[in-house]
């Protein structure tokens, strides 16, 4: 897939923050999974029923479950059709930290709070946005395997029972810890997007995975080391900065391997 340049530029220089790729990721990841939450919710506290008109539990889980299959099927098939390189090299940088790197995370409440701060070992990802990705595939793992055996317990529990596959205690615990993660995700969910929509410093790169490219001076504070590595690498205009309407790989990463 490609889109015209001309679409993307809105100023005089931008820079190229998210492929094709990297952007069918995130969304096929994060709007199964929002379905989840506000699908799972009610059916983790029951309270919250009350104030939905008309409420169905038997709806709800059948949508919970809906939710739950797209939430692993859809980021599969971008592994799979997408641009496996890119996302290879996403990881690679968001699973490790350097030294530098931990400076920042030091300072991260002056940060928020808007105060001036030492952005120097920044690189395409902070510490901050890599500690969540680590928070996210953790809770994604637990989330998975309680989910299945609840949803196991749920759809054939005499089978399971009469051969001892399932205990009552090990489907209550999965219960227990599903029920209590869900609780534990909603202050970085909503940070996260508190992030990226409102924060007068990160609300920039919400536009980064909207539409794949960012204003240049918001890479350049904000993530200045990626940024110099982009110029350094002298990258075609596609492969990282876009400097005028005269460049036809802007929208970085078609959709192939």
């Amino acid at each position: 897939m490609s889109v015209e340049p001309s679409t993307l530029l809105r100023g005089p220089k931008e820079v190229v923050r998210f492929s094709a790729t990297e952007r069918a990721f995130h969304w096929a990841f994060a709007l199964p999974f929002l379905g989840l939450l506000l699908s799972g919710l009610p059916l983790s506290f029951p309270i919250l029923r009350s104030w939905i008109t008309g409420y169905s539990l038997q709806i709800g889980v059948r949508l919970h479950l809906v939710c739950a299959v797209a939430w692993l099927l859809a980021p599969a098939l971008v592994v799979t059709f997408g641009d496996r390189r890119v996302l290879a090299r996403v990881v690679a940088d968001l699973f490790v930290i350097l030294r530098d790197e931990w400076r920042w995370l030091r300072q991260s409440l002056r940060w928020l709070a808007g105060l001036a701060c030492e952005m120097g070992g920044v690189s395409r990802f902070n510490a901050g946005q890599k500690l969540n990705a680590w928070l996210v595939a953790l809770g994604s793992v637990i989330f998975a395997l309680t989910g299945i055996i609840l949803w196991i317990a749920w759809q054939w529990p005499d089978v399971l029972a009469a051969a001892g596959v399932l205990t009552r205690e090990r489907v209550e615990w999965s219960r227990r810890l599903h029920y209590l993660l869900t609780l534990l995700i909603l202050a970085p969910l909503l940070g996260h997007i508190a992030l990226a929509t409102i924060h007068p410093r990160t609300k920039g790169s919400l536009r980064g995975m909207l539409f794949g490219v960012v204003d240049a001076e918001w890479a350049r504070e904000h993530h200045p080391v990626w940024f110099a590595q982009t110029h350094q690498a002298g990258l075609a205009p596609g492969e990282g900065i876009a400097a005028d309407g005269e460049s036809s790989r802007l929208y970085a990463g078609s959709f192939k391997r």
